[in-house]
């Protein structure tokens, strides 16, 4: 973990309230792996209002650039004066934080689950597993078209499967009733969803697939991104996890199973 001063080299509004927001931060860019996020100083360097930072997931690199990408869902003071910056500003970053995706060297075939807002947090997995040359397919639910990620953001190697809850674009239903399809297909699956869908995913995953196939991303809000304060904490079978610490990447068991979260 380091602290940096990026540079902002574009921000582009790819839909209302989201930004894509390109720095140049060789250090970071060349640390930072999938699954990992930052803690984003997101004020004035003489302000202090919002005084604390705010995470984000690292969401594609270019290393031999020195550029890194952060997508920004504009929801509050912070993140409004971050989508607010334009080319040229610098940002106050600390980071690489966390424990990411791990991908077991034997994996050929590798499957991404995703729901709305939480891809941000697989992006750079899948960029990383496309130049590993392993076969990736990436199935995304989002309530509806106006929300989906832009295929363009994703290497054209990606086999990306859409699925809206109203059907107005790609495949309407569940993520469920879509995997099964896959399952058979792949070696291992990473779970960018919630809570709730991984206990679901989870009795799936576990009677078809056996144990180790899949991990899950927990979301929590982060404040200190050290483990001290324990506001992130949660328990799992094997024990109190600290999120910012010990995650937010975990085996899919230990977060289907938690008592709380």
């Amino acid at each position: 973990m380091r602290l940096y001063t990026a540079t902002i080299t574009s921000n582009n509004e790819i839909r209302a309230g989201v930004h894509l927001i390109e720095m140049h931060v060789p250090a970071l860019a060349s640390a930072a792996q999938p699954g990992q996020y930052c803690m984003v100083r997101c004020c004035h360097p003489l302000a202090s209002d919002p005084l604390l930072r705010r995470p984000f997931f690292v969401h594609s690199v270019r290393s031999a650039q020195g550029l890194c990408t952060l997508l920004v869902h504009v929801q509050g003071r912070g993140t409004s004066w971050l989508g607010g910056q334009r080319e040229g500003g610098t940002l106050d970053i600390l980071g690489p934080l966390g424990h990411g995706w791990e991908v077991r060297p034997t994996v050929r075939n590798l499957l991404l689950v995703s729901e709305s807002s939480m891809i941000s947090s697989i992006t750079l997995l899948a960029q990383s597993a496309i130049e590993q040359e392993l076969a990736v397919t990436l199935v995304a639910h989002f309530a509806s078209a106006a929300e989906v990620y832009p295929p363009a953001l994703l290497p054209p190697e990606v086999e990306y499967h859409i699925i809206t809850a109203d059907g107005s674009l790609g495949e309407q239903g569940a993520l469920r009733e879509v995997l099964g399809d896959y399952l058979a297909w792949a070696d291992a699956a990473c779970c960018s969803v919630s809570r709730e869908t991984a206990v679901v995913l989870y009795s799936t995953f576990e009677r078809m697939r056996g144990r180790n196939f899949a991990q899950a991303l927990v979301l929590r809000p982060l404040v200190c991104a050290s483990g001290v304060c324990l506001s992130c904490s949660f328990e799992t079978h094997s024990g109190v996890k600290v999120i910012c610490r010990d995650g937010p990447v975990f085996d899919l068991r230990e977060v289907a199973r938690s008592v709380t979260i």
